[in-house]
């Protein structure tokens, strides 16, 4: 499936820069919705920060890009995202810490940038920071307003269960909510 990905979009035509570049592009319009895993993301061409960063580095892996995978908790109300009543309300009862993920790579200078791809372009009009057009495969480019914490080179899955792991039952009912109602409003979006 990640050969056939590659192939659709061109990406085994090109090398370095430009292949990289094209790659990041591919995925970030991929639009955001529920799906978590490398198969889900392409069956159903939608994905999480999870998935869609799960295919980024599932492409990375058959193409031989060195990457770093990056997990951070950010709070959704310092994201300056224009939510509709019913999330903000949800908001309102209290924030917890989100667990969120996205890679770095290395420019051809060697220098390790952060890339995140989670929210695609349409988005962007509700406050969603959207990979830009023109990413030069130089230049950080991070989907969040703030983090709270941060930790590079970390396993995905055993970093976020720590992090839900942390959180007390009734913080874990009101991101559960959140999470459903978020859903819901992404959808209506489309």
């Amino acid at each position: 499936m990640i050969w056939d990905f590659l192939k659709k979009e061109g990406i085994l035509k090109l090398k370095g820069k430009e292949q990289l570049t094209c790659l990041a592009h591919a995925v970030s319009i991929i639009p955001w919705g529920e799906a978590r895993t490398v198969d889900k993301v392409l069956t159903r061409n939608m994905g999480t920060c999870s998935g869609k960063h799960l295919l980024l580095q599932a492409c990375f892996d058959k193409l031989g890009i060195e990457y770093r995978p990056v997990v951070c908790t950010f709070r959704w109300g310092e994201q300056k995202i224009a939510f509709p009543t019913t999330l903000q309300k949800i908001l309102d009862e209290g924030e917890w810490a989100h667990g969120h993920n996205f890679v770095q790579v290395q420019t051809e200078e060697g220098k390790w940038v952060d890339l995140d791809i989670t929210w695609d372009s349409p988005l962007k009009t509700y406050g969603f920071l959207t990979l830009p057009k023109d990413w030069d495969a130089r230049t950080p480019f991070m989907g969040l307003h703030s983090i709270v914490k941060r930790w590079n080179g970390v396993s995905i899955a055993e970093k976020k269960s720590e992090i839900l792991g942390s959180m007390s039952p009734k913080l874990l009912e009101r991101r559960e909510r959140f999470l459903h109602e978020f859903i819901l409003w992404i959808d209506s979006l489309r």
